[in-house]
């Protein structure tokens, strides 16, 4: 091989990794949408801050037709909080696999509640009674005001249509968003290790 040629193939190979190189940097912090890269969103509390106190009606569980604070009620505990601002397809999965979790892990304290965010909370409780109807929940499902969405409260991002705030002492440890088509099996089973991981500080 001449040097000229040397040359001009050790430039392709080092443009081919670093094209590889970001492009595995985009996919890592992000999600595919069809073919295209998607940032993931980030909602919620920051890491770190304290997870804002607020009053829901209870829909179903020991407290029902109850305002209640679950934030207040859990303490310092380790806890799932799901933030829904509709019931989107994989919601029954990812409900299912938290009361699994909760139920598994009550021993050591993990604690979860729903809540899903709407002005028009008679029909949002009828859907979440038969939500947990049909999937047999135990976890408790809530509903509050919209307003909880703002960046003095919880902080979510106007594009999400779930987030899911895994908190410990009352203090946020980290969050998942989702668009209404993300919730798809494998970022269920992502988050359900981050969950599993936060059920262990009880310990």
């Amino acid at each position: 091989m001449t040097a000229k040629l040397q040359h001009r193939w050790q430039n392709r190979g080092w443009k081919t990794l670093l094209h590889a190189g970001l492009c595995a940097g985009v996919i890592a912090c992000g999600v595919l949408v069809g073919d295209e890269p998607v940032a993931q969103l980030v909602s919620g509390r920051a890491v770190g801050e304290r997870v804002p106190q607020f009053f829901v009606r209870a829909v179903t569980g020991p407290l029902m037709n109850k305002s209640v604070c679950y934030v207040c009620r859990n303490g310092d505990r380790p806890v799932v909080m799901v933030l829904m601002r509709d019931v989107v397809e994989g919601m029954p999965a990812l409900l299912k696999e938290l009361d699994r979790c909760v139920d598994q892990h009550r021993a050591v304290g993990l604690r979860g509640f729903g809540v899903l965010l709407t002005e028009n909370q008679r029909s949002a409780i009828s859907r979440l009674q038969t939500l947990a109807f049909d999937n047999q929940l135990s976890l408790p499902l809530t509903v509050a005001s919209t307003q909880l969405d703002a960046p003095s409260s919880q902080n979510l991002h106007p594009d999400a249509a779930v987030t899911v705030v895994l908190y410990h002492d009352q203090t946020v440890i980290t969050t998942h968003a989702f668009r209404d088509t993300e919730l798809t099996a494998e970022r269920i089973t992502q988050l359900m290790s981050s969950v599993k991981e936060l059920a262990a500080k009880g310990q």
